[in-house]
């Protein structure tokens, strides 16, 4: 029985190693040696390679009957069409435009006309089927939703776009669209958490691997950059946690997005937004990245207090900075007005720190509205000393009215507060 299990384990890893070798043959075929032959030589070749594979993998599992190996070489045919697609997508763009930007030559595909094209897409009919039956071999209760899934992904590595945000669009569609079919279809079947359930998942996404490995390859504006990394973070955000039933392993690819999200933030605040280290605007820079870090807390798996008290913080030091950068009376007022919003928005939260760091805005507010107030007092002494008779008389009729309804509401508030965030 020892030696038995010691030859299936031997079995395994010579599968890995076979899946190895032919994706490192793969990556030979495209990029070493075959220079000096034309774009329709290589496509075709790579072609009758992936056709083979799937071939290949058809005859072990019907007549050999050996499942595995029949599962691991059509789940490379699967692979094999995403690039194939790709092929067909540098031809397309190669008629509509002469930038190929820093693709080496052995990526470089070029058609002579469209009808050599419209004879290579036809090409692509011959994959479907390879699709179909990889995906059957790997999931087979989904195979016809992820085969139809995965080919809509891979049409978009045919769209002649390799710049600016029609890219991005292009890359939130496909991302979206991945995504919401693995979370509706797939994510909690009892066959998705299989080594073939997940390899069937990755393959789903291999073309947006293509279609940003192939970005690289171009010139990217900083606005670009800064867009996509903001709202492809903000979509895996939204939507990868949903793919995961474990709260904690969702909690964790969330907070692993909130590096492209930040990334996206700062090429886009300290490019395009004047930004506190210039001590210009404060508010533009710090206040929209506490507005996404509470939206973030809305649409969170857990944690959703974190991300409320950074919003918190960050609204703090942005008003705080804008004060203190362009000291008007309006500024001021707008800095006690907000701060009195988050104080009530720490009640409504049960969060302390909301509570504080809106009271300390307050504090810091009015103590601007006290230098404003003594700078004005040379121009109507009688009148500020009149408003703050009254206020102060105001007030103290008020607290002499309410003082034990006062003193027993914060008692009561205190109690209730020890049990907050």
């Amino acid at each position: 029985m020892e030696r038995w299990m010691d030859v299936q384990k031997l079995g395994q890893v010579l599968r890995w190693m076979g899946s190895l070798l032919l994706l490192g043959a793969s990556a030979s075929f495209m990029l070493e040696g075959w220079n000096a032959f034309d774009s329709q030589l290589r496509y075709w070749c790579f072609l009758a390679y992936v056709l083979g594979l799937a071939g290949l993998g058809i005859l072990l599992g019907w007549r050999i009957r050996e499942d595995k190996g029949a599962r691991t070489l059509l789940g490379l045919a699967v692979a094999g069409t995403a690039a194939q697609f790709s092929q067909v997508g540098a031809m397309i763009h190669s008629l509509l435009s002469i930038d190929n930007g820093t693709l080496p030559n052995a990526l470089l595909y070029e058609a002579g006309s469209w009808a050599v094209v419209a004879a290579d897409a036809t090409a692509l009919l011959l994959l479907v089927p390879v699709a179909y039956m990889g995906f059957a071999a790997l999931h087979r209760p989904e195979a016809r939703r992820l085969s139809v899934a995965f080919l809509l992904a891979c049409g978009s590595l045919l769209i002649p776009v390799r710049h600016g945000l029609l890219l991005t669009g292009l890359l939130l569609g496909v991302i979206a669209l991945a995504l919401w079919f693995d979370g509706r279809f797939v994510a909690g079947t009892p066959n998705g958490s299989t080594g073939e359930g997940i390899a069937s998942r990755l393959l789903l996404f291999l073309p947006i691997g293509i279609l940003i490995a192939r970005t690289a390859f171009y010139p990217q504006s900083t606005f670009f950059l800064g867009v996509t990394a903001l709202l492809v973070g903000l979509c895996v955000f939204e939507m990868a946690s949903k793919l995961v039933k474990e709260d904690a392993v969702g909690a964790r690819i969330q907070t692993i997005t909130i590096l492209p999200i930040m990334v996206g933030w700062c090429v886009l605040t300290f490019d395009y937004l004047p930004t506190i280290v210039l001590s210009r605007s404060p508010v533009l820079t710090w206040l929209p990245l506490s507005g996404l870090a509470l939206a973030l807390s809305t649409r969170a798996r857990t944690g959703a207090t974190h991300y409320r008290k950074t919003a918190a913080v960050l609204a703090a030091v942005a008003w705080m900075g804008e004060l203190m950068a362009q000291a008007t009376p309006m500024m001021s007022f707008l800095c006690l007005a907000f701060s009195i919003g988050m104080v009530l928005a720490g009640f409504y939260y049960q969060e302390r720190l909301f509570v504080a760091t809106g009271i300390a805005g307050a504090v810091f507010a009015l103590g601007y509205h006290v230098r404003f107030a003594l700078q004005m007092y040379d121009y109507s002494p009688w009148g500020i000393l009149a408003v703050i008779g009254i206020g102060v008389l105001l007030t103290a009729s008020y607290l002499e009215k309410r003082a034990t309804w006062m003193c027993g509401r914060l008692v009561i508030l205190r109690e209730e507060m020890k049990g907050w965030h």
